[in-house]
């Protein structure tokens, strides 16, 4: 069952951070490998498709990655509110912020600066049982993602709207048209990995916001700050319905950097936590459509 607001990582924050789940977590196989439930190919598309081979201007591939779950940051609040878990940590959500301050200054500071690489953890601190990682293009919405959950290792690749699932050595459309179960599953999990629809779902349902003082992540100065999230706002923009048992809100911790950047993202819930650090703002990437022969033809 999807979760109600993150995690895979998802997100992959926010972002990879609200909810992409199913059985096995994110991918076509969830619940299963891929050996016990493959997706079938007749090798590469009539030579009628197109590709544009165009390349978007996102994240570096290359530089310091971060890790999702195991810098000295102070602990994650948890949701709030009468449904959350009795095992939620602690609720303080510092000094009172304009939220839309909040909101606009980190907006403005995505937009300036549109590309990014994030490190997403899901599970105990620690020991996460999911993880992802990649880059993003928030301007044109491309991403390249690894994600591991439940012993599968699946790569993403998202462009001009369509996704791509590797699957050696080819990669497999995954279309809203196709009648593959397995592929139909997979784009209901992967359209959640997408930094950019998660950081609209995130803004659309802020609804209060703090500020927990100075801090450091991975050696960058950031203010912590805290964001009260509306559940039913956030999923609504997702275009995803409301769970039974979700919370009518829930808090996230954010440090920001001095441009108001996001540096570490963090939300907890049951006892779970999902975790989300970015870096290598701004700097180019390219993300591209795979060529026709390296795309198999499903049935």
């Amino acid at each position: 069952m999807r979760r109600a607001l993150p995690s895979i990582l998802a997100a992959a924050t926010v972002l990879a951070l609200a909810g992409c789940g199913g059985d096995g977590g994110p991918g076509p196989t969830a619940g299963s490998t891929s050996k016990e439930a493959p997706i079938t190919s007749d090798g590469p598309p009539p030579s009628g498709a197109t590709s544009t081979g165009s390349s978007t201007s996102g994240s570096s591939t290359s530089g310091a990655s971060t890790s999702g779950a195991s810098d000295n940051s102070s602990p994650a609040s948890t949701t709030s509110s009468s449904s959350a878990a009795p095992s939620s940590t602690s609720t303080d959500t510092g000094k009172p912020f304009d939220a839309d301050e909040f909101t606009s200054r980190l907006e403005t500071a995505v937009d300036a600066n549109p590309s990014v690489r994030i490190e997403v953890a899901v599970g105990p601190e620690g020991q996460p049982s999911a993880t992802a990682s990649g880059v993003q293009d928030l301007a044109d919405d491309a991403l390249e993602m690894q994600v591991s959950v439940g012993g599968q290792e699946m790569t993403y690749r998202l462009v001009d709207g369509q996704y791509y699932l590797k699957q050696e050595p080819k990669w497999v459309p995954v279309t809203k048209d196709s009648t593959n179960p397995l592929i139909k599953q997979a784009l209901s999990q992967t359209e959640l990995l997408s930094m950019r629809r998660q950081l609209d779902a995130f803004i659309a349902g802020v609804e209060a916001a703090g500020d927990k003082g100075t801090e450091e992540v991975d050696g960058v100065s950031t203010t912590h700050y805290t964001a009260t999230v509306d559940t039913d706002k956030a999923l609504k923009e997702l275009g995803l319905p409301k769970t039974a048992g979700s919370p009518e809100s829930a808090i996230y911790d954010v440090w920001l950097d001095e441009d108001d950047l996001i540096r570490k993202m963090s939300f907890t819930q049951n006892g779970a936590q999902a975790t989300m650090t970015a870096s290598d703002w701004g700097e180019p990437v390219s993300i591209t459509k795979p060529k026709d022969s390296e795309l198999a033809q499903v049935r």
